[in-house]
């Protein structure tokens, strides 16, 4: 993502004259410039991201702060359905809670400001463990001592668990869908439909017998169950200074639902980073089982049908990794019929979990 286009909208401004008018007059200050060269995030392919600094005066004194403009992708999408206002919306709501976000600056909905709807965020000083390569293979959690790893994985674990002791009947969370079905029911459904999406008329085996086994497993939960869902539930979605989480990040997958679907999601997603790419697992990560009674005492409850809900993460990732491929079709840099044999190593982990 770009602002610094010469483009023109329909005011002669370009984009970056456009942005840094609007954050004037969202931040109520004069003068304001926008400096683009912010590195761009090493995480996420969900939205178009553009980190940038700006300089303004307030008081006849400048001042500089960074900022986080989102926007949908550009390109072709991983998700069948994206709602930015729905991601906004969700993080203000958790704005004064102690689950940490970033500092919200606005949400856009006009397309005409930088030619998409966006929303911005302020800066957060912290250190996200990167994607890509994955923080399993280099990085800087590597670099700690299995001590070091301990404190910054429970820490972690213990902002996972904060989520899910919200009260989600005290929070202006409307916007997440609840009924008439339950927010598992809905969840399910858009999993469905995103599956459908994304294979395009041509089921992928394993996918469809695990979306089989899921069907046939389907866990019975009763409404008070259900809390907030971040949705991608996982270290590399936070920011972390000190070993501790400051700043809970991408809300693209945020639901209604039991507490299990982010920790199926956590426990997967470390597995596919380790397992599933061949990496060793971190030395101060501890397995599955401590992880989930770390889990149960933070979150005061215990977790029930975890192994449905890893499948269903398996799922959700696996659909991701395919619809990467196709989409990689589209843009004609992998041909068709390579599809079939192009590794897909979340499947491979998936189709183990339902042997």
């Amino acid at each position: 993502m770009s602002i610094t286009s010469t483009d023109e909208n329909n005011s002669g401004m370009t984009a970056a004259q456009s942005l840094a008018r609007w954050l004037a007059d969202r931040l109520d200050v004069t003068d304001l410039v926008i400096d683009t060269s912010g590195r761009p995030p090493l995480n996420g392919q969900s939205n178009d991201t553009l980190m940038l600094r700006a300089r303004w005066r307030t008081g006849g004194r400048e001042q500089a702060g960074g900022f986080v403009v989102r926007r949908p992708p550009s390109g072709r999408s991983l998700y069948h359905h994206y709602d930015l206002a729905s991601q906004y919306a969700t993080m203000r709501a958790l704005v004064d809670t102690d689950v940490p976000v970033p500092p919200l600056v606005g949400y856009e909905p006009d397309a005409t400001v930088i030619g998409a709807p966006f929303y911005v965020m302020g800066e957060v000083v912290g250190e996200a463990p990167p994607d890509v390569p994955p923080y399993t293979a280099i990085g800087w959690v590597l670099t700690l001592t299995p001590q070091e790893q301990a404190r910054m994985h429970d820490a972690a674990v213990e902002v996972l668990a904060r989520i899910h002791r919200l009260d989600i009947r005290a929070l202006p969370l409307g916007h997440l869908p609840t009924e008439p079905v339950s927010g598992f029911d809905a969840q399910f459904q858009a999993t469905l439909d995103w599956y459908a999406w994304a294979t395009a008329g041509t089921p992928h085996p394993v996918l469809a017998n695990a979306v089989d086994w899921l069907q046939e497993r389907r866990p019975r939960i009763a409404p008070d169950e259900e809390c907030l869902n971040w949705g991608d539930a996982r270290v590399g979605n936070m920011l972390f200074r000190d070993l501790s989480p400051v700043a809970v990040l991408d809300w693209e997958m945020a639901a209604v639902g039991p507490p299990e679907v982010d920790l199926g999601w956590w426990l997967f997603l470390y597995r596919f980073h380790t397992e599933g790419l061949g990496n060793p697992r971190i030395a101060g990560f501890p397995d599955d089982e401590a992880t989930v009674a770390m889990w149960e005492r933070s979150a005061g409850r215990t977790a029930l049908d975890i192994d449905y809900y890893v499948v269903l993460a398996g799922l959700r990732m696996s659909i991701i990794v395919h619809r990467h491929m196709r989409r990689m079709v589209e843009e004609g840099t992998l041909p068709p019929e390579r599809i079939p044999d192009f590794p897909n190593p979340s499947a491979d982990l998936l189709a183990r979990l339902i042997s």
